[in-house]
């Protein structure tokens, strides 16, 4: 097992702490750091070209502001679309065609964004608003920049494999669990190196972080939906951001007046009040 059940790093505390603000753990720095570099890059390119006539209208420094608002605020608005739009929607659709929803969804306040910057810079708005020709615009470039972005970033972050995030598998690895027993569907979201037996199930914003006894990977879905595709593994949700598996329970214990959960790779996942019931019940402590 490696850093005791964590891929991404060792775990000193070996606790699993909540956090009021999920979207801290959302923004790890190793995707953030290639989402900023690709901003910079967006940024750079278009505020150098200046599209949609700010090449003529404004010097380079007013040039490069109007572009740093622009795409920066629209960057935001794709990631608000898009990352939703996949998490809830790709059961029933395909990624691509999430990511284009969510792009199309974006150019809405990011064709008012721009509106809104042609007024401050220019005075006026864009003649092409009214037609929607703006929109269009906007919509195409949305697209563009989301289909990249998830392909290079979001996707290889989700499935575990290829770069930029690529983690290279241990020689002689199985991709699937040594017990004989049919693997939980969940871990066919897995990449083959970390596809072992189930520990632990923890909720990160939009994601999932799926624990097992060769390491750890996060996965965009809804917690519930991870927590259908457990198949016949035996274990209980804790509290609502936490599932066990039974088998991977060393022992449960308070601390300070709150119920910790013991796990076999060290780790320490909170028992809320609502769950520690059902535990009892289910002899578990």
């Amino acid at each position: 097992m490696t850093n005791g059940g964590y891929a991404n790093g060792p775990d000193t505390s070996r606790t699993v702490r909540e956090t009021p603000f999920a979207l801290r753990e959302w923004f790890v720095w190793r995707r953030l750091r290639w989402h900023v570099a690709l901003l910079a890059v967006a940024i750079l390119f278009l505020g150098y070209l200046g599209p949609f006539g700010t090449y003529l209208r404004m010097p380079l420094g007013e040039r490069m502001a109007y572009w740093v608002v622009a795409v920066a605020g629209n960057w935001a608005f794709a990631l608000a679309c898009i990352l939703p739009a996949v998490a809830w929607l790709s059961r029933r659709i395909p990624d691509v065609v999430c990511v284009l929803g969510g792009s199309l969804a974006a150019a809405v306040p990011g064709t008012l964004l721009v509106s809104a910057l042609e007024l401050l810079f220019s005075g006026a708005l864009p003649e092409p608003l009214g037609t929607g020709e703006l929109f269009v615009a906007v919509a195409l470039v949305h697209l563009v920049i989301g289909l990249i972005v998830w392909g290079t970033v979001e996707l290889p972050m989700r499935t575990g494999a290829g770069a930029p995030f690529a983690e290279p598998q241990a020689a002689g690895t199985p991709d699937r669990p040594a017990a004989g027993a049919a693997a939980p569907p969940l871990l066919e979201r897995l990449p083959a190196g970390r596809r072992g037996r189930l520990l632990h199930l923890q909720m990160r914003d939009h994601y999932v972080e799926i624990h097992t006894d060769r390491g750890s990977a996060l996965v965009l879905m809804r917690f519930g939906d991870a927590l259908k595709e457990l198949g016949g593994t035996e274990g209980m949700q804790v509290h609502r951001s936490h599932w066990i598996a039974r088998a991977a329970l060393k022992k449960i214990v308070r601390r300070t007046g709150r119920t910790v959960a013991i796990l076999e790779n060290g780790a320490e996942v909170p028992v809320s009040r609502r769950y520690a019931r059902a535990l009892r019940e289910a002899n578990w402590v």
